[in-house]
């Protein structure tokens, strides 16, 4: 009878630290500074200025932090964490991660103007150069 009890909690477990294993790597950066880079009606957005790195063909990857504001539809506003991938020159990011859970197929996007990421973008790729 201890088998089969022992059996469930111990695979629910072992799965427990598998997920939460790469959530851990993902966030495991230590102080975060975050700076407000633009407050606007749908929201604010934040970037961690020590999570700046660059990668490979003016390519970058950051931590930004986004609340959303309350709606109609949703009486309490939401906050998500991103770690973005941004490349420099042609303006353009992936998602690489949403609130610690890899996005294994995220896709290149434009802002669409969307200020909140054109600010976000604008920021890290002007520290990353300076």
């Amino acid at each position: 009878m201890k088998n089969i009890i022992l059996y469930p909690i111990l695979t629910l477990t072992i799965i427990s630290l598998i997920l939460v294993s790469p959530i851990q790597k993902v966030f495991a950066i230590g102080n975060v500074d975050w700076l407000l880079l633009k407050e606007n009606n749908n929201g604010k957005e934040w970037v961690d200025l020590g999570s700046i790195k660059r990668l490979k063909n003016n390519e970058i990857s950051v931590l930004t932090k986004y609340f959303e504001n309350p709606t109609k539809e949703k009486t309490k506003g939401e906050t998500n964490l991103y770690l973005m991938q941004i490349n420099c020159i042609s303006r353009e990011y992936k998602d690489i991660s949403i609130n610690g859970i890899p996005s294994f197929k995220a896709k290149w996007k434009s802002s669409n103007k969307d200020e909140l990421i054109d600010v976000v973008i604008d920021k890290s790729c002007t520290e990353i150069s300076s």
